[in-house]
This record gives structure tokens, sequence and C-alpha cells, in this order.
């Protein structure tokens, strides 16, 4: 039969071969060349996109039962305990507190986990208007007073006083509270800076800490989901691991971006850019 094929029907068939074996087309191609090489690259994509989207679910499902693990399992011993007769009253009664508290942590975890979702989802709608970038940093400065004042740090700011740039203001607020928030956290004496700068391009928000630093090698995973610096004295300091993900993932998509520099025993400082201009990613 092959004997009987033109040469072109014969090369045509011979293309086909080497495209359905995994090797591109030969130059020229024909049309049924090109498009079923195109074909077969889109199913390629979406199958690895399928195992990617798969394998995200699963290391995700993995991290959210670590993370509820620890303090489910606390809760459980304190109703125990809390149901024990043989115990004082007074017991029972710190052992309820813990249950308290204990239940709160999972239900602020599972509330920040959905938020992720949401986020990697595309389900919360982030909008850029023209706001004033200093009232954003300042409500989200007032959000953290509490614990700034707990621990007895100084907040020292450096801003005009106001200054139009295009950003949502209320998940540009949540980013900024999350990365103070950090800040607080691994700040045990001395002060939180924040400042703001309006460059050509962007308009750079820094938040300055003299906490316990970062080492170099943790810069890009901090911003990972559920990853917690390995720094010395980070071990007592509680957190989900999950708020400088969020934090970047909403600057993210009003087409900004954040940055940390930091020297170990001495501080860091995480740089939040906004686009002056109104940004093309949505």
């Amino acid at each position: 039969m092959m004997e009987r094929l033109s040469k072109t029907e014969k090369r045509i068939l011979d293309g086909l071969d080497r495209i359905l074996a995994g090797q591109e087309p030969g130059s020229p191609a024909t049309f049924l060349e090109e498009k079923l090489w195109q074909a077969l690259k889109k199913y390629e994509h979406s199958e690895e996109k399928r195992e990617n989207e798969q394998e995200s679910i699963h290391r995700l499902m993995s991290d959210i039962s670590h993370q509820i693990k620890t303090p489910l399992s606390a809760l459980l011993l304190h109703l125990e305990l809390a149901s024990d007769d043989s115990l004082k009253k007074e017991e029972q009664a710190a052992a309820l507190r813990e249950c308290k508290e204990q239940a709160g942590k999972i239900c602020f975890l599972s509330e920040t986990i959905f938020k992720v979702a949401k986020l990697e989802n595309g389900m919360i709608s982030i909008k850029c208007i023209e706001a004033d970038i200093i009232r954003t940093v300042t409500e989200a400065i007032a959000a953290q007073k509490p614990a700034v004042e707990s621990k007895q740090l100084a907040i020292i700011t450096d801003f005009p006083e106001n200054h139009t740039v295009p950003h949502d203001p209320f998940w540009t607020k949540e980013a900024l509270t999350n990365i103070l928030d950090n800040a607080i956290k691994y700040t045990d004496a001395g002060s939180i800076g924040i400042e703001v700068e309006q460059g050509a391009i962007y308009t750079r928000i820094d938040i300055k800490d003299t906490g316990i630093g970062i080492g170099s090698g943790d810069y890009a995973k901090i911003f990972t989901r559920f990853y917690r610096a390995r720094t010395a004295g980070s071990e007592r300091i509680e957190g989900t691991g999950l708020g400088l993900f969020i934090a970047r993932e909403i600057m993210r998509q009003q087409g900004g971006n954040i940055t940390v520099s930091s020297v170990i025993g001495k501080g860091s400082v995480f740089s939040v850019f906004l686009q002056n201009c109104k940004p093309a990613v949505s």
C-alpha cells in the first residue's frame, strides 16, 4: 500500500508519525501537521495543569490537617479535663478557658484558610480605585494598636498627610495589617517604623522592625503558605504561616509586590510597592 502513496502523502504520514511520537513537525509543516501539533501541546498543557492543581490541593489538605491537629488535640484534652469531676472547680474552670482559647485558634485558622482559598481561586474581587494610601496605612496601624501597646513598642511614622494612589483600601489594609502583625510578633523591644515614599513609578511603604530578623535563605519562603522562618527564638511565637502569603497575594492582584531585607538579631524591613498609575492587573 505504501508503494502506491505519492511522495507528498508519504511525507504527511511520516510527519504525523513524528508528531505522535512527540517530535516537532518538520519544516515547512503542513496545515494538518501544525494543527495536530498545537492540539497535542494544548492537551499536554491541560494535563500538566490538572496534575499541578491536584498536587496543590493535596499539599493544601496536608497542610490544613497538620495546622489544625495541634489546637484540636489540645481542645479535646482540656475538654476531658473540664469534665473530670475529681478536679477542683478552679482547675475545671482553667481547662474550660483553655478550651475556649484553642477553639478560637481553630476558628481563626479556618477563616484564614478560607480567605486563602478565595484569593487563589479569584473568588475575592480586588478593585483598585484612586484613594488616599496614607489613610489606609493609618487604619492598618490603628488595627494593631492593642498589640503594640501590650508589648510597649514605639510606632514611628514618616509620611505626608495624604497621598493618592490606585489601590483597594480594604484589602491593602488587610495586607499591611498582616505585615505589621508579623513585625510586632517578632519584636520584643524597640520600635516599629512605617515610612511612605513616592517614586517615579511606584509608591513604597516600608515597615521596619527591630526584631529577631530573618535569614536571607528564608526571604522567598516566608511568602509561601504555612512557612515560618526558623530563626532563633521564633519557635516560641505562635502563628499560622499564612499572613505574609495573603499579603503578597493581595499586592500581586493589584499589580504590586512585597520584598524583604533583614539582619539576624537587628530586625527586618518589609517594602510594599503600589503602582502610581492604575495597574493592568486587577
